[in-house]
């Protein structure tokens, strides 16, 4: 009884040592979903005539596209995760490489830390392992799915830079731009 007594109490120590490693992530999760812009009326203008899409004067542009960068860029990120969902639904050989690099990662991080492997004479550590997938992870990829990923970088990317670029600057991301510039000097 005193052995599970023990082991209760060394499970709920590292329960609480887990839940304490995670709080902060959770807090950077949670402030950056806090940036978040309304999808319907500031994003997509639906409803706002005065700040709708519009074709900018030429020496506007690159300080549009880097306010709305600025303003909008956790809803850029989930456009972007977006895009790579429908890529690996579309093209079967990206579920493919993405379930196969998974089975692997997870096989390989749910190792104790100590895992020692001896290839020949050498012992390879569970950090050089992981270092060792990453690389053969990447070749792999390059290999088989560089058309299908750059298209949907460049298909993402663009979507990003029009909409930044035709999208009005809303008038709080103005005044967000306001105050940063009477604090410069």
């Amino acid at each position: 009884t005193k052995s599970l007594a023990r082991l209760a109490e060394a499970a709920a120590c590292l329960g609480a040592m887990a839940a304490a490693a995670a709080a902060p992530i959770a807090r950077q999760i949670e402030a950056c979903l806090k940036r978040v812009r309304k999808w319907d009326s500031e994003f997509l203008c639906l409803g706002n005539k005065n700040e709708a899409f519009n074709v900018p004067r030429p020496e506007e542009v690159l300080a549009r596209i880097t306010a709305n960068l600025d303003y909008f860029c956790v809803n850029y990120a989930i456009c972007l995760a977006i895009f790579a969902l429908i890529a690996i639904v579309v093209y079967p050989q990206l579920l493919v490489l993405v379930c196969v690099s998974s089975g692997m990662w997870y096989a390989l991080l749910t190792r104790p830390a100590n895992l020692k492997v001896q290839v020949g004479a050498a012992f390879l550590t569970k950090k050089q392992l992981q270092m060792g997938l990453a690389g053969v992870n990447a070749v792999v990829v390059l290999v088989f799915a560089r058309t299908m990923i750059f298209a949907t970088i460049g298909a993402s990317l663009l979507f990003v830079l029009a909409h930044a670029g035709f999208r009005s600057v809303p008038s709080k991301a103005k005044d967000k731009l306001a105050q940063d510039e009477t604090r410069e000097p």
